[in-house]
């Protein structure tokens, strides 16, 4: 039985009681570290930092580090409420407010009408100093997303038209100060947006998107061992709201949205041996916004946006045959969702139904071809990623209307999504990642304006390595 309202059952600091370093250990706890990180920062015991744990969650009512992480939040022991800049009201996109980021795009001479957009927020309302009532209201709308999202859904392929006039532009900062697990690597030649990023051997790809020119068609190449870029062939038909996964050493990219605002059935295939671009199966109809997964060298789409209803259907690839084929229907149809191959299964995470961000989690059974319920994100994300690595997800990013203040990682069989530190704190949207080497890489995204930072985010620093014996 999911309570309702956790927070009535909270005791405050003052009441409790809480000693600086019971705070202190809150406030790491809210930042994502686990227990051996926390004592290494702190430079006690592991034993330690559980017996003040025990202390935290009998005087204050907790039940479990997520809501220890969200009474930090709460009660404003987190160091997460940097000022942010005023909302600013973007120039309108090429395509409608569902595939805005908010930043000006370049577009036709004569654009597609398109729904007005909603104003932003008077300057200075919407992203002010922060203060803990906002606080509040952001832990008011994580439990909203979640009980939204535990809300049984029957299975269906299509939703009610939506125009997604809800797109409103965000801000975001980067968080002072240093956070030991996140490196800004480097910055890539052009800040993008809704673009497909993947790994291919030591490199990164980063593809079409939406660029300071528009919807743009570039391709560019990150070296891992020597953190170059290059630029790579050109994609023949510049999309954005797209993604991209690799079969067979080639990297397909479906869909997407074209600079005049329309999805797409085109599938493209680059070669990044070659560095040239071929044409494959088209989809079974347009679309854009999707999530995308790579399972069993095959590769999946889930949901997404025709260019006027979300969709909730499922095709998949095989590139042997040469065939898009239907697979069951997701029970939640969205765009913006984020998808990642992790076991047996897929996960779909999130999305933005253009009126709000959703936090339900679902998991696809590959072999089984069937969805089942997976513990929802402790707040809705739009526009996220979702990334893979030792046995974990990482949903990172995110944010429409509700300013973020952490990422979020999950172990299945676990009952929920622990909270993580981000370096971008507020509105950090539309961004990729993948996972190489024991790390994450995030790139781009927009956050006020478009991104170009590539980031190495290390999930466990703390590994053992036991020299081989000889028997």
């Amino acid at each position: 039985m999911w309570e309702s309202d956790p927070q009535a059952r909270w005791i405050s600091p003052e009441e409790a009681g809480l000693t600086e370093r019971e705070q202190e250990i809150l406030r790491l706890v809210a930042q994502g570290l686990a227990n051996k990180e926390i004592a290494y920062r702190l430079g006690i015991s592991q034993n330690t930092v559980k017996v003040h744990l025990r202390n935290i969650f009998s005087k204050t009512n907790l039940q479990s580090r997520t809501e220890a992480a969200m009474y930090a939040v709460r009660f404003g022991l987190a160091d997460i409420r940097p000022s942010l800049p005023e909302a600013v009201e973007a120039p309108a996109s090429a395509f409608p407010e569902a595939l805005s980021s908010g930043e000006a795009v370049a577009g036709p001479e004569e654009p597609t009408t398109l729904p007005e957009p909603i104003p932003a927020e008077p300057a200075g309302s919407a992203f002010a100093v922060f203060p803990l009532w906002k606080a509040a209201v952001l832990m008011a709308g994580m439990i909203m997303g979640i009980l939204w999202a535990l809300t049984p859904i029957s299975a269906r392929t299509e939703a009610p038209a939506v125009s997604f006039t809800g797109d409103q532009p965000g801000q975001g900062v980067e968080r002072a100060g240093t956070l030991p697990r996140w490196k800004l690597v480097s910055q890539m030649p052009a800040p993008r947006a809704r673009f497909a990023l993947v790994r291919w051997g030591e490199e990164l790809i980063a593809i079409a998107g939406e660029a300071p020119e528009g919807i743009t068609d570039r391709v560019e190449r990150f070296d891992l061992r020597q953190e170059v870029w290059r630029r790579g062939a050109p994609k023949p038909h510049p999309v954005a709201a797209v993604a991209a996964g690799v079969i067979g050493g080639r990297v397909y990219v479906p869909g997407g949205v074209n600079p005049q605002g329309q999805p797409i059935d085109r599938l493209e295939i680059y070669d990044p041996v070659s560095d040239r671009w071929s044409e494959g199966p088209a989809l079974p109809s347009p679309l854009a916004a999707y999530a995308l997964a790579v399972a069993e060298d095959r590769l999946y789409l889930f949901g997404g946006w025709d260019g006027r209803r979300l969709r909730g259907e499922v095709w998949m690839l095989d590139p042997a045959r040469g065939l898009w084929q239907p697979r069951a229907p997701m029970p939640t149809p969205r765009a913006f969702a984020a998808a990642a191959a992790l076991g047996d299964a897929i996960y779909v995470v999130g999305g933005y139904d253009g009126q709000r961000e959703l936090a339900v989690c679902e998991r696809y059974r590959v072999e089984a071809d069937r969805w089942e319920p997976c513990p929802p994100l402790n707040v809705g994300r739009g526009g996220l990623a979702l990334a893979a690595s030792d046995g974990y997800l990482f949903a990172l990013g995110g944010g429409w209307r509700i300013p973020l203040a952490f990422n979020e990682r999950y172990q299945p069989g676990e009952t929920g999504w622990v909270p993580l530190e981000t370096p971008i704190v507020g509105t950090w949207r539309n961004l990729a990642a993948v996972a190489a080497d024991g790390a994450i890489w995030i790139l781009g995204g927009w956050s006020g304006e478009l991104r170009a930072g590539l980031w190495r985010f290390t999930p466990f620093p703390f590994r053992l390595f036991l020299p081989a014996t000889q028997r």
